[in-house]
């Protein structure tokens, strides 16, 4: 069996997050599903991050096994064409055995956009958060300096079950002002379920005026949940890093 691994881009606007679902249109399920029709053998897709419904990847990276012997350079032209306009594949590989989307990563990366223009945009609605206020950018990045670092995150996540570790390394965190809004960039060992989200959330009201700077970093310490969450149309998967 070859182990073969796809990168791959997705608008998340019209799924139902990656994860395979019954009943309802997933970026797992579809990319099952044309991987089967194409390759003619059953086709279980592993991915390295599990966004949520509504959330867009630039850089998502799966992995998948087949006995097929197709070309990687054609089975990417192939997907391509029989893929929908919301989800392609960037490139794709023949990896090692041991290769795996999850369990390989080192850390991932997300973004966060806000767009601060006083009216609605039509181009920019599905892939940001529409905030219209200033927001004061330094204050945001030393409330998120506070909380890099190795960390029990549960107080930023949601539905997670009281025996999972929910310890995590926030390496990077970067809040930057853009023509037109806020870009916040996130890079950690692996994110908990709704953890980035929430984290902008506390972030945005920093910004606003409406926590202190040091609230982030007080979550943290007394473990009060937070409760602000982000919308996930401003959330994308930017990239996922490997050891070579």
């Amino acid at each position: 069996m070859r182990n073969l691994c796809l990168r791959i881009e997705y608008d998340g606007t019209e799924f139902h997050g990656f994860a395979r679902q019954q009943g309802v249109r997933t970026v797992q399920g579809v990319l099952e599903s044309v991987l089967t029709a194409i390759l003619g053998e059953p086709t279980e897709v592993i991915g390295a991050s599990r966004t949520d419904a509504g959330v867009h990847a630039r850089g998502q990276v799966v992995n998948f096994r087949t006995s097929r012997p197709i070309p990687t350079e054609r089975l990417t032209t192939i997907l391509n064409r029989r893929l929908p306009i919301d989800l392609k594949v960037l490139d794709a590989r023949e990896v090692s055995e041991s290769f795996h989307a999850r369990f390989s990563a080192c850390s991932r990366v997300y973004r966060y956009t806000i767009y601060t223009g006083k009216h609605p945009s039509v181009w920019r609605i599905r892939y940001a958060w529409h905030l219209p206020r200033q927001l004061d950018c330094t204050a945001m990045q030393t409330a998120l300096q506070q909380i890099l670092g190795e960390h029990d995150f549960r107080p930023y996540s949601v539905k997670v079950p009281a025996e999972q570790n929910t310890v995590r390394t926030l390496y990077r965190g970067q809040v930057r002002p853009t023509r037109d809004g806020v870009q916040i960039d996130l890079e950690a060992s692996s994110f908990l379920r709704g953890m980035v989200r929430l984290i902008v959330g506390d972030l945005m009201q920093v910004g606003s005026g409406m926590l202190p700077i040091d609230a982030p970093a007080e979550r943290l310490r007394t473990r009060q949940r937070a409760t602000y969450m982000a919308p996930p149309q401003g959330l994308c998967l930017i990239r996922v890093k490997y050891r070579r």
